[in-house]
C-alpha cells in the first residue's frame, strides 16, 4: 500500500513545472495591455448646493445638497478600443426649502488626452426623489465610455476620465468658498 507521502512527492515535484508551463503559455507575442486612464471626480465639481431661485442665499433657502462618491473604474481592453466600466453614487440631502420632494442634478463625464485636452464630454440629467419623509437619498449610476486607441497605446495611462456636476458660476464660487 502506498503511504500518503508518496502521493505528495510527485505533486510537489510537478507543481513548479505546471506553473512554469502556465506562465509560458500566457507570455505570447502580444504586448501587455496599455495602462488604464486615471478616473476621478473634479475638485470643486464633486458637490452642489441648490438654493431657491438659483441664488446663493441663507441655509434656509437650500432646496438640496448633492455629492458624488464611491467611484469605481475598470478597464476592458478590446481589439481596437478601451471600454471602461465606471460606477459612482450620487447622494442628495433634502434642504428646508425643498417643495417638490426631488433633487434634479446634472453631471458630466469627460475624457482628456495625454496633453490635457478634453476630447469628449457628455452631460447627464438625473432626478433623485425624496419619497415620503426621506431626508437623504442615493442612486448608483453606471457608464461604459469607450476610448479608441491612440497611435501610441502606451499614452492611455496618461489619459484622464473626469466626473463632476455641471455647475453655474455661482455654485462653483460657493463650493470654493466653503472649502477655504
Amino acid at each position: 500500500m502506498f503511504s500518503q507521502s508518496r502521493f505528495r512527492f510527485p505533486t510537489r515535484a510537478l507543481l513548479p513545472l505546471v506553473l512554469l508551463a502556465f506562465v509560458a503559455a500566457c507570455a505570447g507575442d502580444e504586448a501587455p495591455p496599455p495602462g488604464c486612464p486615471v478616473t476621478n471626480f473634479v475638485n470643486d465639481l464633486d458637490h452642489v448646493t441648490v438654493f431657491v431661485d438659483g441664488a446663493v442665499g441663507d441655509l434656509t433657502d437650500v432646496r438640496f445638497d448633492a455629492q458624488l462618491s464611491s467611484l469605481s473604474a475598470i478597464c476592458n481592453f478590446e481589439s481596437d478600443e478601451l471600454v471602461m466600466d465606471i460606477a459612482f453614487q450620487v447622494i442628495a440631502t433634502r434642504g428646508p426649502a425643498n417643495k417638490d420632494n426631488q433633487a434634479a442634478v446634472t453631471y458630466f463625464l469627460a475624457i482628456a488626452d495625454e496633453t490635457g485636452v478634453v476630447i469628449a464630454k457628455q452631460t447627464f440629467d438625473n432626478t433623485l426623489p425624496f419619497k415620503g419623509n426621506l431626508r437623504r437619498v442615493a442612486i448608483k449610476d453606471e457608464f461604459e465610455p469607450t476610448i479608441p486607441y491612440p497611435a501610441d497605446q502606451k499614452t492611455l495611462n496618461r489619459y484622464r476620465v473626469l466626473i463632476g456636476f455641471q455647475l453655474t458660476p455661482e455654485q462653483l464660487a460657493y463650493n470654493r468658498a466653503r472649502r477655504r
